[in-house]
């Protein structure tokens, strides 16, 4: 009989957006905080760290006390509980990712592996994070949401097309259009 996956609790779900919120206030990308926990002792790629950051895998006490050390701080600060009584973050909403953005991790997840699928994959990837957070960005950044949305749209069917197979889902055509 096959395993079933553990679900992520809310405390999983807190230390992954702890540790994107982290690496953002850094402002490191994916690869060098996975580069960095590699070096303080626990192999790690982008792909992983971005399915972590994603909610999408369970992190083991190994990997907190690793991301924690990249992240130069202790592995309290990444648990739950660690922010009581403190001061609200006022980037605590910035760091959450926005609808579009969101649906780009979900679809990016459903992939698996994505360094297995081609080279270009996990690049292609951090692409698609980086405008589903401009897409989610308000107007007033400037912006073109159109030019954006088919960027976005583009650069998720060049990803796909890596897949050997197809994801369920048909919606790339509304992915990048807000709601």
């Amino acid at each position: 009989m096959a395993a079933r996956a553990i679900q992520i609790g809310e405390s999983g779900e807190h230390v992954a957006a702890a540790v994107a919120r982290h690496r953002q206030r850094r402002g490191w990308d994916q690869a060098h905080l996975a580069a960095r926990i590699t070096d303080a002792g626990r192999a790690m790629s982008t792909s992983v760290l971005g399915k972590i950051e994603s909610g999408s895998r369970r992190v083991d006490v190994d990997d907190l006390a690793a991301i924690a050390a990249a992240l130069e701080v202790t592995p309290q600060v990444l648990l739950p509980g660690s922010d009581d009584g403190a001061v609200p973050d006022p980037f605590a909403a910035a760091a959450r990712p926005g609808t579009v953005q969101a649906r780009v991790l979900e679809d990016i997840a459903a992939l698996g592996d994505l360094e297995t699928l081609d080279t270009t994959a996990p690049t292609l990837a951090a692409i698609a994070v980086r405008l589903a957070a401009e897409v989610d960005a308000p107007a007033s950044l400037g912006n073109s949401l159109q030019g954006l949305s088919k960027e976005l749209r583009q650069v998720l069917a060049d990803l796909r097309s890596l897949s050997p197979e197809e994801p369920d889902d048909d919606d790339l055509d509304d992915l990048a259009t807000p709601d």
